[in-house]
């Protein structure tokens, strides 16, 4: 199935985000709800996020309005694929919405924050990025 450049989410990509975050040591537990929605149960005083996983191979502002985060109230839109991009105006757009979106890489790291700094996060870019 391939919807314009999005696509069903391949078994392989979800289990490999699947074991990344069941050894992430800011998880607790991790919930699959179907329809590619998770539960994740952080430890220590973080609060609890719903997120949607999605292979789109460049997310920009349509894709980001398509999935509709608010709705679903989602926190955090995760593109698992590993070519998976997104636009700088579709990042500025779900953080208007007060809703994350990440590569898998970036979420790795994110998902050790809380609230804006969360919304927010950016993976460091490397002197010769």
């Amino acid at each position: 199935m391939r919807d314009k450049n999005k696509q069903a989410v391949a078994t392989s990509s979800k289990i490999f985000f699947e074991n990344g975050m069941k050894g992430h040591n800011a998880v607790a537990s991790l919930t699959d709800l179907g329809s590619d929605l998770y539960i994740i149960k952080r430890t220590g005083n973080r609060s609890d996020l719903k997120i949607i996983v999605a292979d789109i191979y460049i997310a920009g502002e349509a894709e980001v309005h398509g999935i509709n985060p608010n709705l679903q109230e989602i926190d955090c839109i995760v593109l698992v694929g590993f070519y998976n991009r997104y636009s700088l105006a579709a990042k500025d757009l779900a953080k208007s919405m007060n809703v994350g979106l990440f590569d898998n890489r970036d979420f790795f790291g994110a998902v050790n924050f809380t609230g804006k700094a969360l919304v927010n996060y950016e993976k460091k870019k490397k002197k010769d990025d």
